[in-house]
Formats: C-alpha cells, structure tokens, sequence
C-alpha cells in the first residue's frame, strides 16, 4: 500500500462504522475489482456505474476530483487490492449489548470510540438479551463490562454476606 493512498483509503473507511458496513464495502470494491476492466476506459467511477450500488460511485468520484484515483488498468486494479487490505487491517471493537442498536447509536459510539483509540476503528455488534443493560467492550484481548447485570450481581452477594454472614 503506498503511502499517497492513505488519503484516498481514508475517503472510503469513513462511511461505515460496523462489520456489517465494511463488509458490504468490501464487497462491493470486489465486485468492481472484478468487472472493472471489461472494454472500459477512464475513471472506477466510470468503470463501475452499470454494475455496482450507487453509495460506493460518490466515493470513488471525490477521490478522482481530488487527484488520488491512480491512472491505467493495472494501478486501478492494485488500488483496489490496497483498498482492500486497509480496511481489513482497521482496529474493530467488539460491542456487546441487549438490544438492536439503531444506525444513529452505532455512528456516536463508533465516533466516540475511533476518538478514544485515536484511530478509526470498526465495530463488531453483538446482541445478547441476557444482558440487563449496558454494555461489555473488548478490544486487543482486553474485556471492560460496564452492565447493570453486573452490578446486581455484586449487590446480590454483597446483600447475601451481609445477611447470612460465614462464619468459621
């Protein structure tokens, strides 16, 4: 991946916030990746009107406004490939929560989250309805539970010791 690029792919990893988003994404770079360069010339916006979503063309088009789409079949199809390879190496944080977030939720806490890392990140939604409330994150190997399960589990026993305290 070379380092001009890093705008471009920049362009692109900031219009999706979830797994869900990024591998719709990555799908759809794959399907023009591979329909491309079928007797066509010019631009991947060009290339990729007939075959492909309209969400991905406006992308493609201000990154080619900009000057950062490169020039030639080959250059185009390894800008893909890079593409690719950037969005899957972005950091993802694993979200666990109750209930089915809505699109809006999934942007803040993704702002939220891509400001604390300090990078975009993406994240990894996960329902569980056992949880009460709140929300368990983990990212890197590391696990931080913030649920009211939880805290009701350590007022339960904190509430039973006290009661029935053990006694040697």
């Amino acid at each position: 991946m070379k380092a001009n690029s890093a705008p471009a792919f920049t362009a692109f990893a900031n219009t999706i916030y979830d797994t869900v988003g990024l591998n719709r994404l990555i799908d759809d770079i794959t399907l023009i990746e591979r329909s491309l360069f079928k007797d066509k010339e010019g631009p991947i916006s060009t290339k990729a009107k007939d075959f492909t979503t309209g969400a991905i063309i406006p992308i493609f088009e201000e990154i080619e406004k900009a000057g950062l789409e490169p020039q030639g079949d080959q250059k185009q199809q390894q800008f893909l490939k890079d593409l690719v390879k950037f969005l899957n190496t972005l950091p993802r944080i694993k979200v666990t929560i109750a209930f089915d977030p809505t699109q809006s939720l999934i942007v803040r806490l993704n702002n939220q989250l891509s400001t604390i890392v300090g990078t975009k990140v993406i994240l990894e939604m996960v329902i569980d309805e056992a949880l009460i409330g709140g929300a368990i994150f983990e990212y890197n190997g590391r696990q931080s539970g913030l649920t009211l399960q939880e805290k009701l589990d350590s007022e339960i026993i904190t509430l039973v010791s006290k009661a029935y305290p053990i006694t040697n």
